[in-house]
């Protein structure tokens, strides 16, 4: 209990200060704003003489949830449509890996990144499971990693309505449409879904899984939901409070950080992030030309900004949100499996 008080004061201002940057983020139309706007402003933090700590501690049941909120924007139809899909799921796998080696490439002749960073700050998206690797890194510089990977994300989740209303036309975005029942049944199947997951990330432990905690929450809830077997998902405000923890540990291990070398990391992330996008629109146009998918809904799954915008404008535009959910959940499964070999192989023992 003493441990746990310690903890709650040594973190209490920093998410203080992440939930009025999720306020802020929010009043001015940021991307992913209870992520975004904790990050920036205990970044900004940062460059005051004010030092704002927070424990590691509290981000195992955050990591849990958000991976089965991850989990949830899949459901039963995937069943019947993803046999549709294996062209472009194999496409989806070349993609990771055709982006990842272009963009570390950059990032390692033209920035002079270390190799691990430069594939890190590669990787096209599933920056939650990112953060959660850097967050277990020691005397590791996440500055090269975490900004132009924040950059990517704001870039490219104000980039995509702008080129669908240039396309489509300007469709009011709103949400999922997804409405829970809050009753027995409700709380009890959310409660188990819960402690299977966190079970199952024990599991994973004991075979030292990195991110277990992440990935047992995608995996086991992805399956429960694309089988069926319950449809009882996290409200938005613990997607919101999942969001701020860990926008605010991210934020607060940026302290030091210069000017000079923020700007330097956001100049380059847009760079990449334009490369991002200028492959991911290569994907969808061989994908329409060869095997007949549509161009906007394949270019939109293969796009890598948050899943839950990508998920979001797809329900706007009329676009079947499973399929652009599926394959940006394959991508970040792809990224999570990816992620320990990488370490492994370039950080120094």
């Amino acid at each position: 209990m003493q441990n746990f008080k310690n903890i709650i004061k040594q973190s209490y201002v920093a998410l203080l200060l992440g939930t009025l940057g999720g306020v802020i983020a929010l009043f001015l139309n940021l991307p992913l704003p209870w992520l975004l706007g904790p990050l920036l402003l205990n970044l900004s933090i940062s460059f005051t003489s004010f030092k704002v700590t927070f424990s590691k501690n509290l981000l195992s049941p955050i990591f849990l949830i958000i991976g089965i909120i991850l989990g949830g924007t899949l459901n039963v139809t995937l069943l019947y449509k993803i046999h549709l899909w294996i062209f472009s799921s194999i496409s989806m796998i070349f993609y990771v890996l055709i982006s990842t080696v272009v963009v570390a490439y950059y990032f390692l002749k033209i920035c002079k990144f270390e190799k691990l960073n430069s594939i890190l700050a590669a990787l096209p998206g599933a920056f939650v499971p990112i953060s959660a690797a850097l967050l277990n890194l020691k005397n590791n510089n996440n500055q090269r990693v975490l900004i132009p990977q924040a950059t990517r994300v704001i870039f490219l989740v104000c980039m995509l309505p702008v080129i669908f209303v240039y396309q489509v036309g300007y469709i009011e975005i709103e949400g999922f449409g997804n409405e829970n029942n809050y009753d027995l049944k409700y709380f009890f199947e959310l409660s188990l879904i819960f402690f299977i997951c966190y079970f199952f990330s024990l599991f994973l432990k004991r075979f030292k899984v990195p991110s277990s905690t992440l990935l047992a929450g995608m995996l086991i809830s992805g399956i429960l939901y694309t089988f069926d077997i319950t449809n009882a998902r996290f409200p938005d405000v613990f997607i919101n409070i999942a969001f701020i923890f860990l926008g605010t540990a991210l934020g607060s291990r940026l302290n030091g950080l210069k000017i000079k070398d923020l700007l330097f990391y956001i100049f380059h992330g847009i760079i990449i992030s334009s490369i991002l996008i200028i492959i991911a629109a290569l994907a969808a146009l061989f994908l329409e030309s060869y095997f007949g998918f549509d161009f906007l809904p394949t270019f939109l799954s293969f796009v890598p900004g948050g899943i839950h915008e990508m998920v979001v404008i797809s329900v706007a535009y009329n676009i079947d949100p499973i399929f652009v959910s599926y394959h940006h959940f394959l991508r970040i499964i792809l990224i999570v499996l990816l992620i320990p070999f990488i370490i492994n192989k370039f950080y120094p023992k």
